[in-house]
C-alpha cells in the first residue's frame, strides 16, 4: 500500500542581500551504482524552494528556508531572522526489472537562524533531523538494518561563522554536504533531479569543517570530515578532504574545479575514493545547459563519471523540467570498463509555496544480462508547513 511519506525539510533559498542565491535540500534513497562498496544515499531528501526570506546580510554557502512556518512572533527579538518549519514528504519508486514498487517516508524538523549583534550578521545555524522509513527498498545504505527500517537522520546540521567581512571567509563546523562539482551551487537534495554526486563519490553529506566564502569573484570551500556519513564512526580511521573553487553563477556562467580524496567508512571496512572534476554551466534566459566531469580512482580501479544537463524553468517558477544523459564507470583490470549510461527525463510542478509534485523517468542505456534495458519511473509529494 502506498503511504505518503513524511519528511521534515528546510527549504533554503534565496539570500538576495549581495545577489547570491543558494538553494538546500536533501534526497531521499535512489539505487546507487554496485562497486567496491557503493550505496545508495539518503543524502537526497529535501525539495528546493525558490522562495526566501529577507535576511540583513547573505552567507556563503548557507540556506535561508521559505517564508511560510510557524509564527515565532512570541519569541520576541529571538524570532529575528529564525525560520521553523515541518515537512512531509513521500517518494514512490517503479523498477521495471523488479516489477515492484518501492516507498520512503520522512519525518523531521528544519530550523534556519542568523545571529547578529551591533556591527551584523557573524553566524547562520541550520539544524535538520528526520525519521526515515523504508519499505521495500532494494539497496539500503548501510546504516538501516533492511529494506524495510527507521532510523533518524541529521541532514544539514551546522553552524557557519563569519571569519571575515563580505563573505571573505568563513567557517562551517558539523554535518554538511560535500563541496564537489554542481551540487555546491545546484543543491538537489530532497528532489527526483540529481547530480550523482553520492554514487559518484561514495558519500554526500559528513561530519566534520570547511573554509568556505567568496574572494576575487571567486566561490570556494575547503573540507576536512570523518569520511563516515550520517553517523560518527572512526573504525578503520576513515576521512575525507574535498574542496571546490568556481565562478559566480549569478552572472549567467560558470566554470568550477573540484578534489576529492578519502577512505570511507563501510561495516568491518574503508573504502578508497579519489576524484578530480570540472564544471560549467551557461544560463541563457529559462534555459540552462551544464554539465560536469570527473574522473579518478575507486582503489585500484579507474573511474569516470560524467552528466549533462539542459533545463526549463517558467516565468511562475511553478514548473521545471529537464533532461540529463549520465554515465558512470569503473575499469576492472580483468572486466574492463563496467557500469551505468542512463537518461532522465523529469518535471517539477509547485502549484504554491506548500506542495510540490515531480515525477521522473530514468532510463538504461545499456541492456542488462537478460538483454533488457530496464527502467525506473520515480513520483514525489511534498508538503511544508
Amino acid at each position: 500500500m502506498l503511504e505518503i511519506l513524511i519528511t521534515l525539510s528546510l527549504l533554503a533559498t534565496t539570500l538576495e542581500d549581495n545577489s547570491i542565491t543558494v538553494a538546500h535540500e536533501i534526497e531521499g534513497i535512489v539505487t546507487a551504482l554496485k562497486d567496491e562498496g557503493s550505496l545508495s544515499e539518503l543524502d537526497n531528501t529535501l525539495v528546493t524552494s525558490q522562495e526566501g526570506a529577507t535576511v540583513s546580510e547573505s552567507s556563503k554557502n548557507v540556506e535561508d528556508p521559505f517564508p511560510s512556518g510557524f509564527n515565532l512572533d512570541w519569541m520576541g527579538s529571538l524570532s529575528d531572522n529564525l525560520r521553523l518549519t515541518f515537512d512531509m514528504s513521500g517518494r514512490f519508486e517503479y523498477d521495471t526489472n523488479r516489477e515492484e514498487w518501492s516507498i520512503s517516508q520522512y519525518y523531521g524538523f528544519d530550523l534556519f537562524k542568523v545571529l547578529s549583534n551591533k556591527q551584523g550578521d557573524y553566524a547562520t545555524i541550520l539544524l535538520q533531523g528526520y525519521a526515515t522509513g523504508l519499505d521495500n527498498n532494494p539497496a539500503p545504505p548501510f546504516i538501516f538494518d533492511g529494506p524495510n527500517d527507521w532510523q533518524w537522520i541529521y541532514r544539514m546540521f551546522y553552524i557557519n561563522w563569519k571569519l571575515a567581512p563580505r563573505d571573505a571567509l568563513n567557517l562551517k563546523i558539523g554535518h554538511f554536504e560535500m563541496p564537489f562539482g554542481l551540487e555546491m551551487d545546484i543543491d538537489t537534495n530532497g528532489t527526483l533531479r540529481q547530480l550523482d554526486t553520492a554514487p559518484n563519490l561514495g558519500i554526500k553529506a559528513d561530519w566534520g569543517l570547511t573554509l568556505n566564502g567568496v574572494s576575487s569573484g571567486l566561490e570556494y570551500e575547503f573540507g576536512i570530515s570523518r569520511g563516515s556519513g550520517f553517523e560518527w564512526e572512526t573504525a578503520g580511521s576513515p576521512y575525507a578532504f574535498v574542496g571546490r573553487v568556481g565562478t559566480d553563477p549569478t552572472n549567467g556562467s560558470w566554470v568550477g574545479v573540484s578534489g576529492f580524496t578519502a577512505e570511507l567508512y563501510r561495516p568491518g571496512t574503508t573504502i578508497q575514493r579519489r576524484r578530480i572534476g570540472v564544471d560549467a554551466g551557461l544560463v541563457l534566459g529559462a534555459w540552462t545547459l551544464m554539465g560536469e566531469v570527473s574522473g579518478g580512482n575507486n582503489g585500484s580501479d579507474d573511474a569516470l563519471h560524467m552528466l549533462g544537463e539542459l533545463n526549463w524553468r517558467d516565468p511562475t517558477e511553478q514548473w521545471f523540467g529537464y533532461g540529463q544523459l549520465r554515465t558512470m564507470k569503473v575499469k576492472n583490470s580483468a572486466t574492463g570498463w563496467e557500469g551505468t549510461s542512463q537518461s532522465v527525463l523529469g518535471v517539477e510542478w509547485a502549484p504554491d509555496r506548500h506542495w510540490t509534485m515531480s515525477a521522473e523517468w530514468v532510463q538504461n542505456l545499456e541492456r542488462t544480462s537478460s538483454g533488457s534495458r530496464d527502467a525506473s519511473i520515480r513520483l514525489q509529494m511534498r508538503y511544508r508547513f
